[in-house]
C-alpha cells in the first residue's frame, strides 16, 4: 500500500515538473518576440540629404570697339586668278589624196520597194499610211444618209366629202354633138362612168382614171380634161393637210 502511494506521489511531481517547463520556455519566446518588435519599431528613418544646384550666368561679351574716324572700310582682297593656257603644239594638216577617199557604203538590206516609205513593213502596199495593219482596208467614206421616206398614199374618202371642198369646176359635163349622135345610134338611153379622182394636199387635182369607160373615147377624153380643172380646199385629216382621193360617177341620159 505504501508503495503504489509513494508511485503515484512521483508522477504526479513529474507531471508538475513538467508543466512548469513548458510555462518558463513559452514565457521565454513571447519576450523575445517582444523584443525583437520592439527594435524594429525604434529605427528611425534616416533623412535624405537635399542637394542644391546652383546657376552660373556668364556676363556679356563687351561691345565692339568704334571704327576709327574717317576710316574706310576694310575690302577683302582678292587674289588674282591665275588662267591655266594648255600649249598645243601646232601640227601641219596632212593632204588627202583623192585615192583615199572611198565612197560611203550603201548596205541593202533587201525588200524595199520603189516608191516605198523608210520605216515602213514588209508586206504593205505603196501608198499605204504609216502604223496601218498589214492587209487592213482603207477608211471608206461615210455612207450617204438615207433616202426620205416615201410619202402616204393618198386616202379614199366618200364623193360627198370631196365635193363639198370643191370651189371651181363645172360637174355637168356632158359629151359633144358628135357624141350625141354616136350614142343615139347606139340604141343606149344611158350612160354610167366612174372616175377615180385623187386630189393633193394643196387641193389640185393629181390624177383622174377612168374606171369603166362610158364606150366612146371621145366622151371619156373630155371627161378627164374637165375633172383637171378643178380646184378643191386642202383636205384635213387629223388637223393636217392630206392627199385623197374618191370615186365620182358620172351619169348621162337621153331620150
Amino acid at each position: 500500500m505504501f508503495e503504489n502511494y509513494t508511485e503515484s506521489k512521483k508522477s504526479k511531481g513529474m507531471s508538475l515538473a513538467i508543466g512548469i517547463l513548458v510555462l518558463v520556455v513559452a514565457g521565454h519566446a513571447v519576450a523575445g518576440t517582444v523584443l525583437i518588435v520592439q527594435s524594429l519599431w525604434k529605427i528611425s528613418k534616416l533623412d535624405v540629404p537635399s542637394t542644391g544646384t546652383d546657376l552660373a550666368v556668364a556676363p556679356p561679351p563687351p561691345p565692339p570697339p568704334p571704327p576709327p574716324a574717317g576710316g574706310k572700310k576694310l575690302e577683302a582682297v582678292k587674289k588674282p586668278t591665275v588662267k591655266k593656257i594648255k600649249v598645243t603644239e601646232a601640227v601641219q594638216p596632212v593632204e588627202k589624196k583623192p585615192e583615199d577617199e572611198k565612197p560611203a557604203e550603201v548596205i541593202d538590206e533587201g525588200g524595199g520597194v520603189e516608191g516605198g516609205e523608210e520605216g515602213g513593213e514588209e508586206g504593205g502596199e505603196v501608198g499605204g499610211v504609216v502604223g496601218g495593219t498589214i492587209g487592213g482596208v482603207g477608211t471608206a467614206p461615210p455612207p450617204p444618209p438615207p433616202p426620205p421616206p416615201p410619202p402616204a398614199p393618198p386616202q379614199i374618202v366618200p364623193p360627198t366629202a370631196l365635193e363639198q371642198q370643191r370651189i371651181e369646176g363645172d360637174k355637168n359635163i356632158l359629151p359633144d354633138d358628135v357624141t350625141r349622135t354616136e350614142i343615139q345610134r347606139s340604141g343606149k338611153t344611158r350612160l354610167v362612168i366612174p372616175v377615180k379622182v385623187c386630189v393633193n394636199r394643196g387641193g389640185g387635182i393629181d390624177s383622174v382614171n377612168v374606171m369603166k369607160s362610158s364606150g366612146f373615147p371621145s366622151y371619156d377624153e373630155k371627161l378627164k380634161r374637165e375633172i383637171r380643172r378643178w380646184k378643191y380646199r386642202p383636205f384635213m385629216v387629223n388637223g393636217q393637210a392630206a392627199p385623197v382621193c374618191a370615186v365620182v360617177q358620172f351619169m348621162y341620159s337621153q331620150k
